[in-house]
């Protein structure tokens, strides 16, 4: 199939002779098309069969060629189909449900009234603010040339500015379920006539909790609509969702047995607890990094980690759950803007995160949930780019390293930082001192058995003792006291 490719390219065959031979191909009754045979051949934006102004879009912004993941799932969403898909973080995911939902909505150019104002025809469902922004500002970028609108849904601010964005014509929603059931509470959001729901991230909305608001969001949809799942990882409660949620679903499946993005560096340099932050200060000074992505486990330990950074001359926001969405938003801003060098962030805030080509994210601590450093490393290296991702490790960190490994089907190369060595396995000297110290427990208790031993015995000649001394002076005597 090569060579007929080049000696097409040549003028061997022209147009007619492909049509010929694709009408023999269809009338042998073969499952092939044409994108099939010619598959491993670069793919424009043009063969996926979208409008004019949507592909005038794409180009003024750059995009040419579609990802893997868009190429699959873009064909079939055009086409109403469920899908349940899964990409590597960063290939382009986004795009992929969003193309197809700005060319199969109607457009409607016409003033609503009434109840008409809170109806809307798609529903994205994201799991955190920051995802439901990016999403939000991704449509409104590639729909600019659309009559559609987009409205954010997400707490941390007063319902009323978001009922005006829907009132003002918005039929499209991007949204967190929390605050999805807000507005549908509050009669300011009715999917009665909705077209399209999204799930992204679900896996991380379903390890959130995020599951019985699904459901009564999904109770509210009609029947007849087009569902699509999309995330970077599908563990076991993801497909028991699916069943209930899709209707013969086409499953799409990106690299599964290589999850971890291609394009990072991904390292692993071992270090003792104590000295996380003192090497994390070194990193960024001695490579002059100005920005770089820290992610770790808690609220606390990420206002630590931003006070040591400012402590080293190092500029340095955290966003977590207690930041409000303003400062959340400052923080990210500053962070694209380069006015700060380090952007401190906790699993949950990171998720949602696009920044265009970030070269560095450092993993302080192994994530609690292994799958969330499939997302953490997909900070970086996004949309082709390369990137790099550091961990650093502790002894206690050993196991869970090596469960991420395998996860990802990858060995992590190691790295080592002058001054700063460490060796992960316990020295032999250490096992010693231990069955050492046992030894000498056990014989101190063995000398503590035999010291209350002789104590009893000699408690007992004593006892003895005074018996006898006790008889003695009541036994009369024959000498006489003058």
């Amino acid at each position: 199939m090569v060579l007929f490719w080049d000696q097409f390219l040549v003028g061997k065959y022209n147009i007619n002779s492909l049509n010929t031979l694709y009408l023999k191909i269809l009338n042998q009754r073969l499952v092939y098309n044409l994108f099939t045979i010619f598959e491993g051949i670069p793919l424009s934006f043009k063969t996926l069969n979208l409008s004019p102004k949507l592909l005038k879009t794409l180009k003024s912004i750059g995009y040419t060629t579609p990802s893997e993941i868009q190429k699959k799932s873009i064909p079939l969403l055009l086409k109403g189909k469920d899908i349940l898909a899964t990409s590597q973080t960063g290939t382009g995911k986004t795009a992929s449900f969003v193309i197809p939902i700005l060319e199969n909505i109607q457009e409607n150019r016409a003033i609503k009234v009434g109840d008409e104002r809170y109806k809307i025809n798609a529903l994205i469902l994201a799991p955190t603010r920051e995802l439901v922004l990016q999403i939000h500002n991704k449509v409104e970028e590639y729909g600019k040339e659309f009559s559609h609108k987009s409205v954010a849904l997400y707490g941390g601010i007063k319902l009323g500015s978001q009922i005006k964005a829907i009132r003002a014509g918005a039929n499209i929603a991007v949204g967190t379920t929390a605050r999805v059931l807000d507005h549908i509470k509050n009669g300011s959001l009715n999917l009665s006539e909705l077209e399209i729901v999204v799930l992204d991230e679900a896996d991380k909305m379903l390890e959130m909790g995020f599951i019985d608001d699904i459901r009564l969001i999904l109770s509210q949809l009609p029947e007849k609509r087009q569902s699509i799942m999309f995330s970077a990882t599908f563990p076991k409660p993801i497909i028991s969702l699916a069943k209930s949620f899709l209707k013969h679903p086409v499953t799409i499946e990106i690299d599964p047995l290589n999850l971890s993005t291609q394009q990072v560096k991904q390292l692993v340099n071992y270090v003792n607890e104590e000295e996380k932050s003192p090497l994390l200060c070194k990193l960024i000074n001695d490579n002059n990094w100005t920005q770089v992505l820290v992610f770790t486990n808690t609220k606390l330990q990420a206002n630590r980690i931003v006070d040591a950074l400012k402590a080293n001359k190092i500029e340095a926001s955290a966003i977590h759950g207690d930041k409000s969405q303003g400062m959340r938003l400052e923080a990210l801003k500053s962070f694209k803007d380069k006015t700060i060098r380090v952007l401190v962030a906790t699993d949950i805030a990171g998720r949602g995160i696009d920044i265009i080509n970030l070269p560095y994210v450092i993993n302080y601590e192994l994530p609690l949930n292994n799958e969330d450093y499939i997302h953490r490393v997909g900070r970086t290296g996004r949309a082709g780019q390369k990137g790099e991702a550091i961990s650093l490790v502790c002894k206690k960190e050993i196991d869970k390293l090596k469960e991420i490994e395998t996860l990802i089907n990858k060995k992590l190369e190691a790295m080592t930082t002058e001054d700063f060595s460490y060796e992960p396995h316990i020295k032999a000297s250490n096992r010693k001192s231990k069955k050492e110290d046992k030894k000498k427990g056990v014989d101190l208790k063995k000398a503590k058995a035999l010291a209350e031993k002789m104590m009893g015995k000699k408690g007992m000649e004593e006892k003895i003792s005074n018996k006898k001394r006790k008889r003695g002076g009541e036994k009369p005597t024959n000498k006489r006291h003058f």
